[in-house]
Parts: structure tokens; C-alpha cells; sequence
């Protein structure tokens, strides 16, 4: 299971990504008695979301998809060198002539890490699960509806029958699961997975997991795909993307990803550090709570309703100086966001033509607004039409990451210049994410990581992802957007095997979000990464051309990461203790932001 497109779950505010710490191994507390060759060597990755489980099919944060995508096979992954489908453990495929049958045939001799074999029995009990338990399809519905029937005739051959021709039967990254230990599971979707030592067949295993310090896992000695070149990897949490740097220059850790332009440049042309200035598959945005409520049309929440008035969103573009922003707050390095699909992935990114293109312009936001009905009272804030509510709108921002806080004040100041009130609200990820679910928000920052294939991204704005309770445990939808007309384009889409064609459909569904606007899509951020090239090696990076190492669909940089062997001559470290006595390599999530989730395109939230 190779993070697949999908999804960092957009709560994660926040383009920015994932901020990986990697760290060699030094002997800790358990290890200190053990002779030197005995010890492990650990990569160490810094995290700044919480985990609140390991369950795959539940896990909607970015750090939860990461691991699982360490810990599972899926039957396809995406290429590290340009994200095409490539085999995971399906050595091959075929589909039928009447598109309407796929037979996977699956690599011999894999195993789970209990030594049992993983068979084609294991993937048709992972898919039939999905199919018939609500929890388990939770973010897989787009996909495993349109089956008729999963079965595996033997070991090594799995059979697909599908309702109707789909172009998705090569985007199944999902985790493949052991049946012998999810068949004991009675309540899925209240199963956290914390039973340690975790089984699966991926080139890690957790093996130790105490709540927001660290997640330790044991690299896969016996793991089909090859052997990690070191022992574990730990992931350790990480407050604040500061102490990450502060680890990397004193050689206490040897990656760090979602670096901020000046803490970027200020590592420029240290001794032993290497940068890595990467194109992005993740975007930076703010959605707009647009009337809360359930599949059956029950509204929920505290959202204001004039964000329900597509010309208030879209006067809000206009009140937007994307450019401006770009320049002060990422000093350049990252590009205006339009679509939803972000421009590494060039076949399906859409720009709008210069008459639909909406720019900053604060006399065109108050002209909409004022066509609308939306009058200024006598303090200046305009009221809505009818019962004169003024436009005061919340703005949620994380409070971990630190250019929210910046884009905010920039936003409330235009804002005001359109007659519209703002109250900037931070809170940290997880309370972030709480309050969007449950439509307590009007206006919140938000962030995705995008993944190959399109569906999973935009099935956030159908109608089908909707809660079916307001609750707020089921967190499909990004902004509780509901359109007909968009569901339709996004089915279509789903069966349509000409790739031209099929990005027209596409481009024409970003269209719907862009001129309707219940997100708005601010920036297109480079991934900005720091490693230590006198400590670490041979990171295999995604894509190949100006690819990134930490945030990637797949596992390429922790399973091809090598220590360099001469790193113990480049200085010493400070040990790094974790409670069971591990060092940490630190992914530190810059913004933590990032929420991903399996199949909504690794897409991931972020």
C-alpha cells in the first residue's frame, strides 16, 4: 500500500507538507549495554500529528496513512519515477474484453510478518470487508460500489467482476489485510489496531506506539520487495518545526521536510547538509463551511449562512492578492493555486481562460457583494439581506503552523476593505478537525496531498460523501458541498477509459469548484527539504524529476535509505531516548495540516 493518491485529509489546513525528520540510530537506554555492532541502526521521523489509530481503514491523518502504507501491501503502487501504476504484490493483470472482469495474479512466496503467506484470499477477504462494512469502505466507497463480486479461485489469482466498465481497477492501493487476524474483528470501525507487534507485509512493522511521543517500527528483514538497508524507523513527535532544524544542525536528525523559505535559505551551505528544493503534489487552501448537514438534508453546526451565497464565496476571491502572498509569506517559492489538481500532474490540471480567471480585485468583490443585497451598516460591515446578520466570519487557522497565521492577518485586512468582519481562531490539528466535521466553522484552513488518479480527490465535493449523521465521525466530505450536476461530471468521469476524454470531464468538475467556490485553492508550495548527505544516502526520490523525498505514494525514500558508512567519522550525536529506548529519525508535519486518508487521494488531508 503505497500512500496512494490519496489523501491527506484536507483539514490538514494546509499546503504544507509533511515534515519529515530522519535520523540515524544512536544506542539508547535499551541498547546502552549492548556491544557497538549490536545496536540498531534507527531512521528517525519526526511527527507533529497525532495518531489516534492504526486501523487502515480508518486512519484519516496524514501520519496514520504513512504507517500503514509501511506496515500493508497493496496490489498496486505508483512509480517513484513518474506515479504511473506499477505492480505491488500483483505481478500482472488482465482485464476482459468487455472491460467488465480484471484478474490480478499475486506474487508467490510474500508474507505476513507472523510467517504466514499472504494469498489472493487475504485481498479478496480485504475487498469483500470494504463492500459490505460501511467502516471499512469509509473512504473506498467511490470505488468498491461499482463491484459486483470479488473471489480468489486459488492462492495466486484474484477476480474482480464489476457492475460497469471503471478506469479505476489500476489505482488499488489499498492495505491488503491478514483475514486471519481482521476475520476476529467484530466492531470495525470502533477497532484501533493496537495490538503490537502489527501484522502485515509491508517493510515495516510497528512494534511500539506510545501516544504523541513515538511510533517505533522493525524494518522487514524477510520483505519480498528487498530489505531495508537499516533497522527501524521510528517516528517521533515533534511540537514545533523549529526544534526539527535545531536537531538537524546539531546531527541529531538527518531529514527535514516542510522547511519555511527562511529556514530554507539559512541552511544553505552548512557543512554535511544538502537541500532539496521539490515540485509539490499537495496544495494549500481555505474552505467554506456551505451549510452543514446530513445525506437527508438535515443541517448541523454553527456555519454562518451567508457562506451558503456562492457570490459571497466569490467575492472573496476577488478580495485574495494570491500573489502577494506567494512573496511575503513563501518568499516565491510556490505558485498560485487555481484547480484542485496541482500541476505536477499535468494531464488532468486545469487553468481558467483569462475571462474566468479570478484575480485580486477589491472593486469587483464589492461590486458582487453589492448586486447581492449585502449592504454596509453604519460600521462599515455589510448585513445580509433579509435579517441583516453582519458578515462576521470565523477564521480557523492552525495553530501549529505559523504561515496561517500570517496568511490570516492578510486576509482579514482585505477582507475588511469588502465590508466583511474577521475573527482569526487557531487551534491545533486534531481540535481543528473536530470542529470541521461537526460544521462548527465558517471559514477554516485547509490542504490535500493529491495523488495520480483524480476520483478520490474530487469525490470530496459529491453529494454521496455526506454524513450520514452529524455526529461528525464520518469525515468524507471537505466542505459539505453538494451539486448534482458536479456528481454527474464525477461518474462520468469514473467510466471513461480514454484518458483525453477523461480529462476534459475532470477539468470541467474543477470548474464547477472554482466559479462556485466552496474551496478556494491559494497556493501550489515547492516542498522545501534539508537532509544530512554526510550521515544518509541513496533516498530514492518521487518523481524523478525535481521529485521529494518525505510526502511521497509509495515508501521509495525509507525502503532505498542507506547509511552512509562513514557517518560515525562525521561527529557524534546525542542519543535521543524514546520510552522503550529507540532513536528516532524525525518526520516533523510542518503542518500538521495534512490529513491523509486512504484512497482520497493520500490524497491525504493535510
Amino acid at each position: 500500500m503505497r500512500n496512494a493518491p490519496q489523501r491527506w485529509r484536507r483539514t490538514a489546513a494546509g499546503f504544507a507538507a509533511l515534515m519529515c525528520v530522519v535520523a540515524v540510530g544512536l544506542p539508547t537506554v535499551a541498547y546502552a549495554e549492548k556491544a557497538e555492532e549490536e545496536q540498531p541502526t534507527q531512521l528517525v521521523v519526526a511527527a507533529s500529528q497525532s495518531v489516534d489509530t492504526f486501523n487502515p481503514f480508518m486512519s484519516f491523518f496524514a501520519i496514520g496513512y504513512t504507517v500503514a502504507g509501511l506496515t500493508y501491501d497493496s496490489l498496486i503502487d505508483w512509480s517513484a519515477k513518474d506515479y504511473k501504476p506499477v505492480p505491488g504484490i500483483a505481478a500482472s493483470w488482465k482485464e476482459s474484453s468487455d472491460h467488465l472482469t480484471w484478474t490480478y495474479t499475486l506474487r508467490t512466496g510474500v508474507k505476513f510478518s507472523d510467517g504466514k503467506p499472504l494469498t489472493a484470499h487475504d485481498a479478496a477477504f480485504t475487498y469483500n470487508l470494504m463492500m459490505t462494512d460501511k467502516d471499512a469502505r469509509a473512504s473506498s466507497s467511490d470505488l468498491v460500489e461499482n463491484f459486483e463480486s470479488v473471489e480468489a479461485p486459488n492462492d495466486t489469482t484474484l477476480v474482480i467482476k464489476l457492475k460497469q466498465p471503471t478506469n479505476q481497477m489500476l489505482a488499488l492501493d489499498n492495505a491488503i489485510v491478514p483475514k486471519h487476524i481482521w476475520e476476529k474483528i467484530d466492531s470495525l470501525g470502533k477497532f484501533k489496531n493496537f495490538d503490537f507487534p502489527l501484522v502485515g507485509s509491508g517493510p515495516f512493522q510497528v512494534v511500539e506506539f506510545k501516544t504523541d511521543q513515538f511510533i517505533r517500527l522493525k524494518a522487514n528483514k524477510e520483505y519480498w520487495g528487498g530489505a531495508p538497508a537499516y533497522d527501524e524507523l521510528v517516528f517521533r513527535y515533534y511540537k514545533t518545526p523549529d526544534a526539527s532544524v535545531q536537531a538537524l544542525l546539531e546531527g541529531e536528525v538527518d531529514i527535514v521536510s516542510g522547511l519555511t523559505p527562511a529556514q530554507f535559505k539559512a541552511l544553505k551551505g552548512k557543512p554535511g547538509i544538502t537541500l532539496n528544493q521539490a515540485q509539490n503534489r499537495r496544495f494549500g487552501s481555505i474552505t467554506f463551511n456551505v451549510g452543514a448537514r446530513t445525506k437527508a438534508g438535515k443541517g448541523f453546526g454553527d456555519g454562518h449562512p451567508a457562506l451558503k451565497d456562492a457570490r459571497v464565496r466569490q467575492a472573496i476571491h476577488h478580495a485574495i492578492d494570491k500573489e502577494e502572498m506567494i512573496a511575503k509569506v513563501n518568499d516565491g517559492l510556490a505558485q498560485p493555486g487555481v484547480s484542485y489538481i496541482p500541476p505536477i500532474f499535468s494531464t488532468y490540471f486545469w487553468q481558467p481562460g483569462e475571462s474566468e480567471k479570478v484575480t485580486f480585485d477589491l472593486a469587483e468583490a464589492n461590486r458582487i457583494l453589492d448586486e447581492a443585497g449585502y449592504q454596509r451598516g453604519p460600521d462599515g460591515i455589510r448585513r445580509m439581506p433579509g435579517n441583516g446578520q453582519p458578515l462576521k466570519f470565523r477564521l480557523l487557522n492552525h495553530s501549529d503552523t505559523p504561515t496561517e497565521a500570517t496568511d490570516s492577518e492578510y486576509l482579514k485586512g482585505w477582507w475588511k476593505e469588502v465590508g466583511i468582519d474577521t475573527k482569526i481562531e487557531s487551534a491545533d490539528f486534531t481540535k481543528l478537525n473536530d470542529l470541521l466535521y461537526l460544521g462548527k466553522y465558517d471559514i477554516i484552513f485547509s490542504g490535500w496531498g493529491v495523488g495520480p488518479d483524480p476520483t478520490s480527490i474530487l469525490s470530496l465535493h459529491t453529494c454521496g460523501v455526506l454524513p450520514d449523521d452529524a455526529t461528525g465521525t464520518q469525515r468524507d466530505t471537505d466542505t459539505f458541498y453538494c451539486n448534482p450536476e458536479y456528481d454527474k461530471l464525477h461518474d462520468q468521469q469514473k467510466r471513461e477509459s480514454d484518458i483525453a476524454a477523461r480529462a476534459e470531464i475532470v477539468k470541467q468538475m474543477q470548474e464547477i469548484l472554482y466559479t462556485q467556490a466552496p474551496v478556494i485553492t491559494l497556493r501550489y508550495a515547492d516542498t522545501l527539504e534539508a537532509y544530512r548527505s554526510d550521515r544518509w544516502t541513496g533516498f530514492v526520490k518521487q518523481p524523478e524529476k525535481r521529485g521529494m523525498i518525505s510526502g511521497q505514494q509509495g515508501n521509495w525514500a525509507y525502503q532505498s535509505a542507506k547509511p552512509v558508512q562513514a557517518a560515525e567519522e562525521a561527529g557524534s550525536r546525542t542519543p535521543l531516548f524514546l520510552g522503550g529506548g529507540a532513536a528516532v529519525v524525525v518526520i516533523a508535519a510542518a503542518a500538521a495540516v495534512i490529513v491523509l486518508r486512504r484512497r482520497r487521494t493520500a490524497d491525504e488531508r493535510e
